[in-house]
């Protein structure tokens, strides 16, 4: 299996202490460098603590930082973020899974045929394997809520829903 990362869960997972998870997920884990910037340039020069667990991620070798050439046409959707493009456009080359928590690079890459996930689909399949039980990914994504992650309530509810079915 291979993840390519946007900056959403790198940030997030690393804030609330859940960076563990990136290890635990089998297979090849790349960031593009546009994310790459995004996350820990940008992050060391505002102070941000995630930005330094990214980046120590990477010197251990769990992620990959690699250059992407986003593909031609999505540079005309003005709501795409070039991170998202590179995102987008090296899960469809290397047949990856994109993981994102924008809806609108969630659609584009629906409509790409890549398949495309977020930070809640992370914490979910490991708690489906038993690596993290539930009562913590409620206080995890309670957490990462106060902290900015962005979640609407019906999508919240849905995860409770598909949490509790487990």
């Amino acid at each position: 299996m291979i993840y390519v990362f946007n900056s959403m869960p790198l940030i997030y997972l690393s804030k609330v202490s859940l960076s563990w998870i990136f290890e635990e997920l089998e297979g090849e884990k790349l960031i593009p460098e546009t994310v790459y910037y995004e996350v820990v340039v940008k992050g060391k020069e505002k102070g941000d603590v995630d930005t330094f667990i990214v980046d120590e991620l990477i010197q251990k070798g769990v992620f990959k930082v690699i250059k992407v050439e986003p593909i031609n046409w999505l540079r005309r959707i003005e709501e795409l973020h070039k991170g998202e493009m590179e995102v987008l456009s090296l899960a469809k080359e290397r047949d990856g899974i994109a993981l994102t928590d924008d809806s609108i690079a969630r659609e584009v890459g629906e409509a790409l045929g890549v398949k495309v996930h977020g930070t809640l689909y992370l914490i979910f399949s490991l708690m489906k394997r038993g690596r993290i039980d539930k009562r913590t990914v409620v206080e995890k994504v309670n957490e990462m809520i106060k902290r900015g992650f962005r979640l609407s309530p019906e999508v919240y509810s849905e995860f409770l829903r598909l949490m509790n079915s487990i």
